[in-house]
C-alpha cells in the first residue's frame, strides 16, 4: 500500500520516523512519501520537503513564512492528486497539517492523526475543523481522546509514543564517572530548543543567567545537547563569551543526560515531557512575539481563559503546575537565575518535584504506542 506522512519539525520528524518503522513491519512492501526530515527519510521515507530545519513558533513568526508554507500545500496537493495514497498521516504540525488533511479529503484519501492540535484550549472551532477532515484520531493523552469525541471524532486512545522512546543509552552513574563529575557536583542540562528561532531567544538569556549563578557557586557542571536542526556555528558564536562554562553533546545522549542530570533549563515543547518521564526537575522557559500572545489570548476558550497559562507539557498533563514556568515578560535574566538558585538550594522542593513526575508516565499509558498506530495507520489504508 502507499501511505504519505507529514510532519514539520523536528519531534515530528523522530514520531514519525517511529510509525514509519512500524509500519514496514506491519506492511513490508509499503510504499512510503512525506514531508518531514532526516529522521523520516532514514526510516525509509522518499522525502519530498523538508522544512525542520526552519520550523517556528508563534501566530505572528509562522505568518512570516505564511507564502513558503502555501507553496509547499500546492505541491503536496498536487502530489496527492496524482499518486493518490491510500492514506495520510498528520504527525502533529496542525497549522499546515490541517489544511493539508482537507486537500486529502476532498480526494476522498483517509487521514490519521497523532498529536492533534491543542483544541481543548484553543476552542471547538479547531475540534469541528478537524472532525471534517480526519478519519481517525490516535489520541497520546486521555483528556485529549476524551474532548475530540466530543465532536464525533473516530478517536482511539493509544498513549504516548515517548513511553517508549525515553530510555537512558548507558548507566546514568556510569556516564557521570566517565565525565569526571565529583561527589557533590550537581549537573545542569541546558536545552534551548530545536528550531533557530528558540536559539536565538532563550539561549542568551540562559547563559547569562546561569552565568550569573555559577560565578558565585561551585560544583556546577552544564551540558547542552545541540539538535540536529541547529546550525553548530550558531551555537558556537552564543558560548563564545562563556569560555569553558557549557560542554555542548551530540543530541543522541540526551536520554543519558536526562537521567544523569540534577536539573534542567528547558524550552517548552517535547522535551519537557522526555525529561519528566526520567524524573528530572527543570524549569520551563518560553517566550513569543507580544502579538502571538495577544492572538493566543483571544483564541482560547472561556474556560481556560479563567485559569492562569500553563505551556509545560508536565504541568498540562497533571492539570496544574508540577515544574516552574517563566514565560513572556516573566522570563528575565535576574528571575531566571532567582528559579535556579531556589532549585540548587531548595532540595526538598526539588525531590517533591522529582515524585510529582514520575507519577507522569501512568498517566501516558503502556508500551507498544506506535505498533498500535501502525494498526490503525494500515488499517484506514486498507479500507
Amino acid at each position: 500500500m502507499k501511505y504519505f506522512f507529514s510532519a514539520g519539525e523536528h519531534s515530528g520528524d523522530m514520531h514519525a520516523a517511529d510509525l514509519i518503522r512500524a509500519v514496514r513491519k506491519k506492511d513490508p512492501q509499503a510504499k512510503i512519501w512525506g514531508m518531514g526530515g532526516p529522521l523520516m527519510a532514514k526510516a525509509g521515507a522518499e522525502i519530498l520537503i523538508d522544512p525542520t530545519i526552519d520550523s517556528t513558533i508563534g501566530f505572528l513568526e509562522a505568518g512570516k513564512k505564511l507564502f513558503r508554507f502555501k507553496k509547499y500545500l500546492g505541491q503536496l496537493s498536487r502530489f496527492l492528486k496524482e499518486k493518490r495514497p491510500d492514506v495520510l498521516v498528520w504527525v502533529d504540525f496542525g497549522g499546515f497539517n490541517r489544511l493539508l488533511a482537507e486537500k486529502a479529503a476532498a480526494l476522498s484519501i483517509p487521514v490519521v492523526c497523532i498529536f492533534p492540535p491543542s483544541a481543548w484550549a484553543y476552542g471547538k472551532g479547531r475540534a469541528v475543523k478537524l472532525s471534517k477532515c480526519v478519519t481517525h484520531l490516535a489520541s497520546v493523552l486521555p483528556f485529549e481522546a476524551d474532548f475530540y469525541r466530543e465532536y464525533g471524532v473516530k478517536v482511539t486512545y493509544v498513549g504516548h509514543p515517548l513511553v517508549d522512546r525515553v530510555k537512558p543509552e548507558i548507566d546514568p552513574d556510569l556516564w557521570r564517572r566517565s565525565q569526571g563529575i565529583a561527589e557533590g557536583e550537581r549537573v545542569i542540562l541546558l536545552m534551548p530548543g530545536s528550531r533557530k528561532q528558540e536559539i536565538e531567544t532563550l539561549l542568551p538569556l540562559m547563559l547569562e543567567a546561569v552565568a550569573k549563578v555559577a560565578s558565585k557557586q561551585d560544583g556546577l557542571r552544564f551540558y547542552l545537547p545541540v539538535a540536529p536542526t541547529i546550525n553548530r556555528d550558531q551555537i558556537r558564536s552564543y558560548l563564545y563569551d562563556y569560555p569553558g562554562l557549557v560542554k555542548t553533546v551530540e543530541s543522541e545522549e540526551v536520554y543519558t543526560l536526562m537521567a544523569a542530570a540534577d536539573l534542567g533549563i528547558f524550552a517548552s515543547g517535547t522535551a519537557t515531557l522526555e525529561a519528566a518521564l526520567l524524573g528530572l526537575p527543570v524549569i520551563v522557559t518560553y517566550r513569543l512575539t507580544k502579538l502571538s500572545v495577544f492572538i493566543f489570548q483571544v483564541l482560547r476558550n472561556n474556560e481556560q481563559k479563567a485559569k492562569p497559562i500553563m505551556v509545560a507539557l508536565p504541568n498540562l498533563v497533571k492539570g496544574r503546575q508540577v515544574v516552574p514556568e517563566l514565560i513572556q515578560d516573566d522570563l528575565t535574566v535576574e528571575a531566571l537565575a532567582s528559579k535556579f538558585r531556589e532549585l540548587l538550594e531548595k532540595k526538598d522542593y526539588v525531590e517533591e518535584i522529582r515524585k510529582d513526575l514520575l507519577q507522569i508516565p501512568e498517566v501516558l499509558g503502556p508500551s507498544g504506542v506506535m505498533e498500535r498506530v501502525a494498526t490503525i495507520v494500515v488499517g484506514e489504508a486498507a479500507h
